[in-house]
């Protein structure tokens, strides 16, 4: 019982000041390991492994603030592409009653409703008017 606990305030004393969070980057790198190691390809092997190395490096490193904000930019970049990804299947649900097109100026998506034929339609955010049949 004593070991334990002594092993215990050990470990608690390494870890202190350390980043010491799975947090979601670590996550990714720890799943592409994975699926690096179960493909049959030497090349990829290493690349798994060198992806564990970078999991371990970021959960023991000191610098808290770096790895927190590396962590924020991948956080961000992951919610652009969740973000594309529900806009394309919203999009195709409402592909019956809806017309999706880019305004010519700032390439923002517009939502139109079908069957109206020509209207002015003014970009939300540019304000660039322009005429496009629906």
């Amino acid at each position: 019982m004593k070991q334990t606990q002594n092993w215990r305030l050990k470990l608690a004393k390494f870890m202190k000041g350390r980043y010491g969070f799975f947090d979601s980057l670590n996550k990714l790198l720890m799943i592409l390991a994975i699926i690096s190691l179960l493909l049959p390809v030497r090349f990829l092997t290493w690349i798994a492994y060198g992806l564990i190395i970078l999991a371990y490096y970021r959960f023991f490193s000191k610098r808290i603030y770096v790895r927190s904000n590396e962590n924020q930019k991948y956080l961000v970049q992951q919610n652009k592409v969740i973000r594309r990804f529900k806009n394309t299947k919203a999009a195709f649900q409402d592909r019956k009653s809806y017309v999706y097109f880019r305004c010519p100026e700032c390439k923002q998506t517009i939502r139109a409703p079908k069957g109206k034929g020509k209207i002015k339609v003014t970009c939300s955010k540019c304000k660039h008017q322009f005429v496009k049949k629906v």
